[in-house]
């Protein structure tokens, strides 16, 4: 079992720990490059990690000093309980409090500075950890200042979703929203120009100029965008294909469609 070398609580089954942990809002990620992105960009959110034995990462060991984190042991069977059979944890996990990775929406909307070069992503009730994880990981590829996260019919943030966003979910700040509708009226109050990703569209991506502050809405992965949510958009955006591909899945028409932003706004790679 997982066991710190300063714990005085009776030892209970990992399965167990995962569980209280869970209702404690806090997520398990895994694997060297998640962890090392964690610490470095915002180590305020990691409380605990876990070490295997055979672990002499140097690298590592410095980055878990730095933050003040006494790691502890990551027990034989330990990870597979964890993160499962399937993930290549490398030895190294750690436990992040979602509170502190996740921002309220309205701290975080009162202190963004908005300009030309501003741009945010809204997720429309995308599904697949996998989808949210490539999503997060192109945002920050492409000087985006946020990704917005519904609370309800919407794909948590889990050590999956870190792990595909290749850390990145440590570089761009995640934010809480609670009704989606409420949130986009909001920001057009505040200077924004809403952009929906839809493959039926008639305007192109690649034709718009990207002028006012934008946020970008991709959908579910096979219903689009909510019909509500759909009219609330200042414009409708598609991306050219070739006939005989059926479509592109949510995250990598999101990756093109933020490609086709920063064309338009380079200073935006350098905030």
């Amino acid at each position: 079992m997982l066991s710190g070398p300063t714990s005085s609580l009776p030892f209970m089954s990992l399965s167990h720990r995962l569980g209280a942990y869970m209702k404690q809002n806090k997520i398990y990620i895994y694997g060297k490059h998640a962890l090392m992105e964690a610490l470095a960009n915002t180590p305020q959110v990691v409380s605990r990690v876990f070490l295997a034995k055979e672990n002499t990462d140097k690298d590592i060991a410095e980055a878990i000093k730095r933050a003040g984190i006494k790691p502890a042991v990551l027990g034989s069977g330990d990870a597979s309980k964890t993160v499962g059979d399937s993930q290549v944890h490398q030895g190294v996990i750690g436990q992040v409090s979602l509170d502190k990775l996740i921002r309220p929406y309205k701290d975080f909307v009162e202190n963004i500075k908005v300009g030309p070069d501003t741009a945010l992503l809204l997720l429309g009730e995308v599904q697949d950890p996998h989808n949210v994880g490539a999503i997060i990981r192109s945002a920050a590829a492409f000087g985006i200042s946020g990704v917005l996260i519904p609370e309800h019919n919407q794909a948590p943030v889990t050590g999956t979703v870190v792990k595909v966003s290749a850390g990145m979910a440590f570089r761009v700040p995640l934010v809480s929203i609670g009704n989606v509708n409420n949130t986009i009226r909001d920001l057009k109050e505040r200077g924004f120009w809403i952009y929906g990703l839809d493959g039926e569209a008639p305007q192109s991506v690649s034709d718009e100029l990207f002028e006012k502050p934008s946020v970008f809405i991709p959908g579910n992965e096979s219903k689009g965008i909510r019909q509500k949510t759909n009219e609330l958009c200042d414009i409708l955006l598609s991306i050219p294909t070739n006939s005989k591909c059926e479509s592109l899945n949510v995250a990598a028409s999101t990756a093109i469609a933020l490609y086709a932003w920063g064309l338009q706004h380079p200073d935006a790679l350098n905030k």
